[in-house]
């Protein structure tokens, strides 16, 4: 008899790639899948506070759902008072170094639990490389970000042989130079679609050390799988880039979408989230709110944030602000004087709240982002045009892309080559004019308004995506089996 099958799943503990990650995990269990859900116990703390509940509660309410379900909490090995997400190179050094209380707690006997049949790692774990060679089964890649990236990704060591990084300063200004020699049917790229973190000015940093040294661990795989889905990214071909010695790499994303649709909510966020702003979304018009929002992690200059405010308040437009208390460089922050009495009968600024519904919500007519690739399918998937604000990392790529490449939303030009440039007032105030109003507008409505549809053709029954994923649980089937 073939036992059920058994995924485990170590998320990193960040919200953009968190969040995909447990959405996979649920996809997986309603299709039969046991699901080990590993993350660090810092971030176990987090979800549990955010949705008000303890580890009883949270079992009880796995078991309603019907999912075969458990979490297991690893220490990060940093100190409690350590923030972190301020310090993303030493919360990843950390991470590498968890392979042996990852393999020390899965190696436990509990006769309940099924034979471990893969290990579904976020791409940036290299930890989970070896783990899964010495328990004698297949290690899953899972990339969180767009095909494009992971493939710039995965061959950093390769451009790294070619000259191409550490990306110099002469180079971000040319938008003529543009990469053509890596594998897999994506568009060319520019230096500044390059992650940020191996630019030259990071070059003595240990970001930059350890996103060469992951790239290394994300060419050992023997399945990949890709949260975006082939209508978006070139077909099939795309993912050709990211298969290791021939492994399959599939699209199986929006990894969201199916719940949204069926209308589920992902079991949990690391944030707690302000409800109050659906019943002002309901009193708006019909695609008249711009939406903005940077994320968990991006930060702004207190005179940036002063700029943005004042474009904000001269446009015109309702607008809906998420305003995290830290995003001022870690200060607190002062908006500029008068500027919520001056914009109160049609503004609503909150600390956090349900993104996805509220790109959802009628009134929302435009999305000024940080361009992190959750918020960016997330945008497509529900026909939201974009102004991509990007920060670090994969956002640079991804902003050029709604740009550039699908035409579905605009940017402020320079800030890819510097992310701290200045975005006057005026330059903000044209920008959402020209997504929330006229030709512009109109064009871009119609080409994310496709995209829309065979998004969520994708991860319908019969879609591409949702066929790849069925077909991995398939290949994982025929790995069980031969095991008995």
């Amino acid at each position: 008899m073939v036992p059920p099958l058994h995924a485990v799943i170590v998320a990193c503990p960040l919200q953009g790639h968190f969040n995909p990650t447990m959405n996979l995990a649920e996809l997986l269990a309603m299709r039969g899948f046991f699901i080990t859900f590993v993350t660090t116990e810092w971030i176990d703390e987090r979800l549990l506070k955010a949705a008000s509940k303890d580890a009883a509660a949270r079992d009880r309410e796995i078991q309603e759902r019907g999912f075969k379900f458990r979490f297991i909490a690893i220490p990060d090995g940093l100190p409690l008072e350590h923030g972190r997400t301020s310090d993303v190179g030493e919360l990843w050094l950390a991470l590498q170094s968890l392979g042996p209380a990852l393999e020390s707690v899965l190696t436990v006997t509990d006769k309940s639990v099924p034979p471990i049949t893969c290990i579904i790692s976020d791409s940036y774990l290299s930890c989970t490389a070896e783990v899964a060679k010495n328990l004698g089964v297949p290690r899953v890649i899972f990339w969180t970000n767009c095909t494009a990236y992971a493939t710039i990704q995965k061959n950093a060591n390769f451009l790294l042989s070619l000259g191409y990084i550490p990306v110099k300063e002469e180079d971000l200004k040319s938008k003529d130079k543009l990469i053509t020699c890596l594998p897999g049917k994506i568009p060319p790229i520019r230096p500044t679609d390059i992650v940020s973190f191996l630019r030259e000015k990071y070059i003595s940093e240990v970001i930059y050390r350890l996103t060469l040294y992951e790239s290394r661990f994300q060419n050992i795989a023997d399945y990949v799988l890709i949260n975006t889905f082939e209508e978006l990214e070139g077909g099939k071909d795309a993912q050709i880039g990211l298969r290791v010695n021939g492994c399959p790499a599939v699209a199986i994303g929006p990894v969201f979408l199916p719940n949204f649709l069926q209308g589920r909510n992902s079991m949990y966020s690391m944030w707690e989230e302000d409800k109050t702003c659906f019943q002002w979304l309901d009193a708006q018009l019909q695609g008249s709110v711009l939406y903005v929002s940077f994320g968990s992690m991006a930060l702004k200059s207190e005179k940036q944030l002063h700029e943005l405010a004042l474009g904000l308040e001269a446009c015109g437009y309702p607008f809906l602000w998420v305003l995290r208390s830290d995003i001022a460089e870690g200060k607190s922050l002062d908006l500029p004087e008068g500027f919520k009495d001056r914009t109160k009968d049609r503004a609503l600024i909150v600390s956090w709240t349900n993104q996805l519904k509220v790109l959802s919500h009628p009134s929302i007519g435009g999305f000024l982002t940080h361009s992190g690739w959750n918020s960016t399918l997330e945008a497509i998937s529900m026909g939201i045009p974009m102004i991509g604000w990007p920060y670090f990392g994969d956002q640079f790529l991804n902003c050029r892309f709604v740009k550039d490449v699908w035409n579905v939303g605009l940017d402020f030009e320079g800030v890819d080559v510097d992310e701290f440039k200045l975005v006057t007032k005026e330059i903000v105030e044209s920008t959402i004019r020209s997504i929330m109003e006229g030709s512009i507008r109109t064009k871009l409505c119609e080409n994310v308004a496709r995209l829309k549809e065979a998004a969520h053709k994708a991860v319908m029954e019969g879609g591409t995506s949702y066929t790849n994923l069925n077909t991995f649980v398939e290949d994982m089937q025929k790995i069980a089996k031969s095991r008995v």
